[in-house]
């Protein structure tokens, strides 16, 4: 099961009456979203659930115009950057009498991005994936996690950011994040050799010690089946990792005529 984020929509686009009603929340939020896309950015792997769809609405209706006026030109620019991430996973346009608690979907919003939100809330109710919620203090104010229904009814986790609390970050670090943990047998220093009729191979980007390469190595490695792959630039050699224990994974090195072919090609090798 992978987790991924679902973005509260109406932190970037805004009810532009409630804006000049409520415009030091406004500013508040603004710093909020900084925070969570900072967040993201530094979360490998994780995913932005969001159809190209749903992403061309948010841009027609982002609040340009607010922003232009009211010189809040760094959200923009950093708002639609995240927008064009290609982190961001699609979904098909599904729909069903599906609900959130509390309501995700607006009444200011366009009937195509209401429509989009529907796919979005479909998907994240019938997906066996973990989906995170991702708002802020100023949107959630004091509700519980985000719940979806129709005959069943399904929890999500909810992250809100604001700057006293964890963002998105910790709950990844936490709860996600494959964590590399040596297992002694692939020690660099006992080398390639042979034992039971089966080919030990060394990590030799771990020293024993410095664990950030080879978990550098595994944040930013491709999955095939259960394992994952990359490339050891340093030592020429592909390296495999392998889960040994629920998000905990060891690694080796990889004779290359052992790496599947899809991931040869990936890394041009």
């Amino acid at each position: 099961m992978e987790a991924k984020v679902v973005l509260d929509i109406s932190a970037i686009v805004w009810d532009e009456n409630d804006f000049n009603t409520n415009q030091y929340s406004y500013y508040t939020l603004k710093s909020e979203v900084f925070l969570f896309i900072q967040a993201f950015e530094n979360c490998n792997n994780l995913k932005f659930v969001a159809r190209e769809e749903l992403l061309n609405n948010i841009r027609v209706l982002f609040p340009y115009k607010t922003c232009n006026e009211h010189k809040m030109f760094d959200f923009q620019r950093l708002v639609l950057q995240f927008l064009a991430t290609k982190r961001n996973v699609s979904y098909r346009a599904i729909t069903s009498a599906i609900n959130s608690f509390p309501n995700i979907c607006f009444q200011y919003f366009s009937d195509d991005l209401q429509t989009e939100i529907g796919y979005l809330i479909t998907e994240i109710h019938n997906s066996a994936d973990e989906h995170v919620f991702c708002t802020f203090s100023t949107r959630w104010q004091n509700n519980p996690d985000l719940q979806t229904k129709n005959n069943i009814s399904k929890t999500h986790k909810t992250i809100i950011h604001e700057n006293t609390k964890s963002t998105v970050k910790d709950f990844y670090l936490n709860n996600i994040r494959k964590v590399f943990e040596h297992n002694s047998k692939h020690d660099r220093i006992k080398g390639r050799r042979e034992e039971d009729d089966k080919w030990i191979y060394p990590l030799t980007c771990f020293d024993g010690k410095n664990l950030s390469i080879p978990q550098n190595l595994l944040d930013n490695a491709t999955q095939y089946g259960n394992d994952f792959y990359n490339y050891d630039d340093a030592n020429q050699t592909f390296v495999c990792f392998k889960s040994h224990l629920d998000n905990k994974y060891h690694g080796y090195d990889e004779d290359i005529k052992n790496v599947p072919q899809k991931i040869r090609e990936e890394f041009h090798k």
